[in-house]
C-alpha cells in the first residue's frame, strides 16, 4: 500500500530583511543626496524554517506534529496543504487534504477538538468514517 502523504527532502527557506528605523522626510531627502551614486542594498538574512524533512503517512494513520514555538509545525502543515510552496524537496499527496491550521480559525469554541474536525470535514464534503480505534 502506498503512503497517503509522502514527504521527501522537504525544506523551506525564508529571507528576512532588516527593518529600517523611523526616518523623517528630511532624512530621506538628505540621505538620497548623499547616496545618489551608491546602491541601496539592505542586509538580507536567510532563515531555514524546515530542512531535510522526510516522512510517510499511511492511509488511516493518525499523526501529531509537536514542537516548540518556531519549530516549523505550521510551516510544514502549510506546505502539506499547498498554501506555501517548499524551497526544496516535494510532498506527494494521494487523496485530499483539508487543514485546520490556526487556532481560532475554523474552530467552534463550544465543540471538542474531535467535533470540530468532523464539522470541518462535513463542510468539505467528507463522509464520517468510523474505525475500531475511536
Amino acid at each position: 500500500m502506498k503512503p497517503a502523504i509522502e514527504i521527501r527532502n522537504l525544506g523551506k527557506e525564508y529571507t528576512l530583511a532588516s527593518a529600517q528605523p523611523y526616518i523623517s522626510l528630511r532624512d530621506v531627502i538628505s540621505g538620497s543626496m548623499k547616496n545618489i551614486f551608491k546602491s541601496s542594498k539592505r542586509k538580507k538574512e536567510k532563515f531555514w524554517a524546515l530542512q531535510d524533512i522526510n516522512a510517510d503517512i499511511m492511509p488511516s494513520e493518525r499523526v501529531g506534529i509537536i514542537g516548540r514555538n518556531g519549530a516549523g509545525k505550521s510551516t510544514l502543515l502549510k506546505i502539506i496543504s499547498r498554501i506555501t510552496p517548499p524551497t526544496t524537496g516535494e510532498v506527494i499527496i494521494r487523496g485530499r487534504v483539508g487543514s485546520l491550521l490556526e487556532v481560532g480559525t475554523g474552530f467552534h469554541p463550544e465543540l471538542t477538538g474531535r467535533e470540530n474536525i468532523y464539522l470541518n470535514g462535513s463542510i468539505l464534503g467528507l463522509k464520517e468514517l468510523r474505525s475500531q480505534n475511536n
